[in-house]
């Protein structure tokens, strides 16, 4: 049986059918969402999770590919002995691939191109002789951000549709990186202002994230 902590909260699923009702989610410390497999018909609320809705909670129980299968179900208990030093185990090392400068193509000329693409790398290394175990909501695993004065310019995941499946991510120790991309499509037009923007990349299936400076210059 295995400990999980976090934040309980539902969502209604299907919706508008007679098995309309509540299903279960665990928000945990790293942000993820894992799903709570209820003991209860699907359109019926669970007795001892409903009542904890909205709370830190503590579970015990054993994690499939659905969800957490609970045993039992409290307000967020205090750590184990041993827990907090669990807590300060290494994470995921995480590298951010971008270019340090940019040029974009403002000549006039005709046969100058009017679309550019900007490779973005997120590169994740596990170091050790175990296997990394993280899981999605969704079947995204990651994200790209471009940004200016804090404002999001493009992101690559806005448009793209997503599997609403549960995920799980799994990362083997090793010294190599595995690595994925995105590429930053944009109009010459778009981009309005030379200056500094910033890369972000999150991996949503640790919760962890990386930023990297860009300069944006402009050729005539």
């Amino acid at each position: 049986m295995t400990r999980f902590d976090g934040y309980l909260f539902s969502k209604l699923h299907l919706i508008g059918s007679k098995s309309e009702g509540p299903s279960y989610f665990l928000q945990q410390w790293n942000y993820s969402e894992v799903p709570v497999i209820k003991d209860a018909m699907p359109w019926e609320e669970d007795p001892l999770l409903h009542k904890l809705l909205g709370k830190k909670v503590t579970i015990e129980g054993s994690f499939y590919q659905d969800g957490i299968h609970y045993q039992n179900v409290t307000n967020l208990q205090p750590p184990e002995k041993g827990a907090l030093e669990a807590l300060r185990e290494p994470k995921l090392e995480i590298i951010l691939e971008v270019p340090e400068v940019i040029w974009v193509n403002k000549m006039p000329h005709q046969d100058s191109p009017k679309m550019q693409t900007v490779e973005l790398s997120l590169l994740v290394k596990w170091p050790y002789r175990s296997i990394w175990r993280g899981w999605c909501p969704t079947t995204q695993i990651y994200d790209f951000f471009v940004e200016q004065e804090g404002k999001v310019v493009w992101q690559w995941s806005k448009g793209k549709m997503f599997g609403m499946a549960f995920t799980p991510v799994t990362i083997p120790g090793s010294d190599e990186f595995t690595k994925y991309s995105a590429d930053w499509n944009f109009s010459t037009g778009e981009i309005k202002e030379e200056g500094t923007y910033t890369i972000r990349a999150v991996f949503i299936a640790s919760g962890q994230e990386v930023t990297k400076e860009i300069e944006v210059k402009f050729a005539h």
